[in-house]
């Protein structure tokens, strides 16, 4: 009885040539024992096994891989790689330039994605901690808040001992200080990014301290933590950062403030903004109100450390039996208390973006990642189907070199080494492509301080990118080209369309042409909704309005004045902001009813204006009546029709009604028609608008012409009106675009990508249809012979591209359907999608082809065709 053939051949195969005879002699006397005493089958598996467990280091054969690539034929091969390449510059050039790009695309998009996935993880304890998030349940919604009370963390921190560290912080806030200057005038300045935080702030968040301890920093209340940037632009880059501590800097000109420390500036993917650290103390002893008020909100934020030996449910199951300590029955029945992870905070929209900060849909991100992907796969395909249309050319070569002897594997070694030689330098060439699109990204989105940055982890990223590239895209066109049989080629009877390859090179055709019509009908859609956005009726004007801060309310009369003779203005309103809330900053509060119960009401958005308000951004009254002058105490309610479908009421009927809020009591006076107070990713919410004397912080003013004499004499009005501040303005239109950051950032990648994948798409059609015309040139010769034409020549040969395009456009149109209606969904007021859309983007893609096509179909119809006849 003979043992399996199979396993006696693997182990003649790896075993050593001096331990073989004894090992096999050893296997085959074991078999033969046990066959007498097992089955056939038995011994037969159990012979398999043993030569399994004999593939051990000490008996494997040592590989000599010499004979693969020696050493003087891997120079010849590079120096043919190097001729071919300089022989065929144009072809070389469009391939090297399309694979390049397609590695830097997908390169920086990765970049971009781990960047905007990497926010907060270098703290010490990142893995461990939590955001402490708020649920406020109403009858008619549920309120997601990032917010929480201030007097939370404290009693956490008494009361919950499975928490290492409870630490809350206040803002940031945009505070006004000076800076006193020996022989000069005092230095003014404003920070957007002032943080009030408690001592454990710096336990829980890693803080590079430059200058300055940190258990005693923020000991003393009027103590203040400069960050790097802020210090040098205070004291000058050459001062050394230990001179400054101690020095002092004015608080809204009257709290001075003690340095007791320098830090390095929070890096850019961090959610905890800050330029500037202040003592809570400090805010608590300011600010009292808000500081003990268990019910309201007020821009603070609680986070936690929890213990290795607990899980955060724990936690949050302890705190909702908890809460009821300090809440009232009313607030415990509907708030409640969970942990965010450090880590999901950038990427989960459901709570908004942290104070000062910005949020990125997780789901944005995978997009991105895709994108890049299918960019490289791409890019990938074009390159082989330019290699593969390439070999055809060289068919000669291949049979002379098999006739004299070469082999199918030599070769292969050759090509793919030349191959490999066209990615190498597209690597190289898109390591310089990445530098740059990562520098545009970081110049574009400046506005949300974007730092990518290019590491040497990078560069192992692009390599393992090639690698792929490399193994994908030279490993077919070799097998292409080493398989040409040399009897074939006498005969020029190469493989045509009917043959697997040709089929490959379709498919991969197919696939480009799917992603590149999925780019550019995403990019139509998305330019109809941006377009929407743009051009939609808010329900107010905004046409040359500047907004401008109101430090001093006392000297709104004054400033009014001082613009009311510029011939210029045409016309100035104030108020707590536009009537679409920007820039993060919205008041709100709820009402109700007096006949309501306390715990009923609804959430309203209160805005402050005073009596020109409405005229001023042309909200349209339409019943009751306007402000009739300015108050210190509020009186009269304005609210919109959004406000009066919660309760019930026509604007006949609320005129004159009582509406309770939690600020007071007052009469609705009038009813505006609804406009626009949320970016229009989301609903008009009811809105209550109040001539109250606090919250008047922004001045409205609209210029008859937009230029700088006119700029530069509002600002010589606003500082003779506000003498201890600084001057700062925007256009209101301005800050509602801002809005639309998320979406713009979607719109301007659909854009691009779009491009780029068009050209790299038309590259490799240009690949197949060189192929194409060449497998084909004795055929055009006879066809010409015959009395084709060349526009008949050229409609045969788009028959070709024609049947792929549209096959490419039935696959793409699923997918873009589903992923643009994904996309639409987080918009409240949205466009539908029309077949046009659709439509349009097939044909697009169909011309974009048949541009890229016809300049190699009419070249070979141009073509004589006598030579062409001739063409072996």
């Amino acid at each position: 009885m003979q043992p399996p053939r199979k396993a006696l051949a693997f182990l003649r195969w790896f075993c050593r040539e001096d331990y073989l005879e004894e090992i096999e002699g050893d296997l085959v006397e074991l078999f033969e024992n046990r066959h007498t005493n097992l089955s056939p089958s038995q011994a037969n598996r159990k012979f398999t096994w043993d030569v399994i467990r004999s593939f051990r280091l000490r008996n494997i054969k040592k590989i000599d891989l010499s004979h693969l690539v020696h050493p003087i034929m891997f120079q010849h091969y590079v120096k043919l790689g190097g001729r071919q390449l300089l022989r065929n510059k144009a072809f070389s050039g469009i391939n090297i330039f399309g694979l390049s790009m397609g590695i830097a695309c997908c390169l920086t998009l990765l970049i971009f994605v781990g960047y905007e996935s990497s926010f907060d993880n270098f703290h010490p304890y990142a893995e461990r901690s939590y955001r402490v998030v708020q649920h406020t349940q109403y009858p008619d919604q549920t309120l997601y808040w990032n917010t929480t009370a201030y007097p939370l963390a404290e009693a956490l921190r008494e009361d919950i001992p499975e928490l290492d560290l409870v630490t809350q912080a206040a803002g940031p806030f945009q505070r006004f200080f000076t800076l006193e200057k020996e022989g000069m005038d005092d230095y003014k300045f404003e920070s957007k990014y002032v943080l009030f935080v408690d001592r454990f702030y710096s336990e829980a968040f890693d803080l590079t301290w430059i200058a300055g301890d940190r258990k005693s920093a923020f000991q003393h209340p009027n103590s203040i933590v400069l960050t790097e940037s802020i210090a040098q632009k205070c004291f000058g880059q050459q001062v050394p950062s230990q001179s400054i501590l101690g020095k002092t800097i004015m608080l809204a000109g009257k709290d001075p403030m003690q340095v007791t420390g320098i830090i390095k500036d929070v890096p850019g993917n961090s959610n905890l903004r800050y330029e500037m650290l202040v003592p809570y103390e400090f805010f608590k002893q300011n600010n009292p109100y808000p500081a003990s008020n268990w019910s309201g909100n007020y821009q603070g934020t609680t986070f936690v450390v929890v213990s290795d030996q607990h899980r955060p449910e724990e936690i949050e199951s302890s705190i909702s039996v908890w809460k009821k300590k300090y809440l009232t029955k009313e607030d415990d029945s509907r708030i409640s208390y969970k942990l965010q992870p450090l880590a999901e905070i950038h990427t989960e929209s459901l709570y908004g973006s942290s104070p000062g900060s910005y949020t990125m849909p997780g789901n944005m991100l995978q997009t991105a990642k895709y994108v890049g992907i299918f960019i490289l796969l791409i890019a990938i395909g074009n390159f082989v189907n330019l290699v593969t249309a390439k070999s055809v050319i060289r068919a000669k070569e291949v049979g002379i070199r098999k006739t004299i002897g070469s082999t199918g594997f030599d070769l292969f070694k050759q090509f793919a080494l030349e191959n490999s030689l066209l990615v190498a330098i597209s690597v190289l060439l898109a390591l310089a492509f990445s530098v740059f699109l990562i520098g545009e990204a970081n110049s574009a989105f400046s506005i949300i301080n974007l730092q990518l940055t290019f590491h040497w982890t990078d560069v192992g990223t692009i390599a393992f990118l090639g690698g792929i590239t490399s193994l994908l895209g030279t490993a077919y066109p070799a097998i292409v080209l080493s398989s040409f049989k040399p009897l074939q080629i006498i005969k020029n009877d190469l493989p045509t369309s009917g043959t697997r390859g040709f089929s490959v090179r379709k498919a991969v055709t197919v696939f480009q042409f799917a992603i590149v019509q999925l780019f550019i009908i995403a990019t139509i859609i998305a330019a109809v909704q941006m377009d929407w956005f743009r051009h939609k009726s808010l329900g107010f004007t905004t046409d040359a309005v500047v907004m401008l801060p109101v430090p001093q309310s006392d000297k709104i009369e004054t400033f009014k004045n001082l613009l009311t003779n510029n011939p210029e203005i045409n016309d100035v309103a104030i108020g707590s902001g536009p009537p679409m809330a920007v820039n993060g900053f919205q008041l709100g509060t709820r009402f109700r009813t007096s006949d309501m119960p306390d715990t009923d009401g609804f959430e309203a958005e209160m805005k402050i204006g005073d009596r020109n308000y409405l005229d001023f951004y042309g909200l349209e009254l339409i019943s009751g009546r306007n402000f009739t002058g300015n108050k210190m105490e509020f009186d009269e309610f304005i609210v919109n029709e959004r406000l009066l479908k919660s309760l019930g009421w026509t604007p006949e009927d609320a005129v004159g009604r009582k509406l309770t809020i939690n600020e007071g009591e007052a009469t609705v006076i009038g009813v505006v028609k609804d406009f626009h107070n949320n970016s229009l990713q989301h609903d008009i919410s009811p809105c209550i608008i109040l001539n109250w004397s606090y919250f008047q912080d922004q001045a409205f003013v609209k210029i008859s012409n937009i230029n700088p004499q006119v700029l530069e004499s509002l600002e010589q009005s606003w500082k003779t009106s506000f003498t201890k501040s600084v001057y700062k303005y925007e256009f209101v239109d301005d800050s509602i675009a801002r809005e639309y950051f998320v979406e713009t950032l979607s719109f301007k990648g659909f854009t691009l990508f779009s491009i780029i994948a068009v050209i790299i798409g038309s590259l490799g059609l240009i690949g197949l249809m060189t192929f194409i015309t060449t497998q084909r040139t004795k055929e055009v010769g006879i066809r010409k012979v015959l009395g084709a034409t060349v526009a008949e020549l050229v409609l045969f040969f788009s028959k070709e591209f024609t049947v792929l395009i549209g096959i490419a456009f039935l696959l793409a149109l699923p997918f873009a359907y589903f992923l643009m209606q994904y996309w639409l969904e987080d918009f409240a007021y949205r466009i539908e999608m029309s077949w046009w859309m659709f439509l349009v983007g097939g044909i697009l893609t169909l011309i974009i082809a048949g541009l890229s096509s016809g300049i190699q179909a009419t070249k070979a119809a141009l073509a004589n065709p006598i030579k062409s006849i001739k063409t072996e």
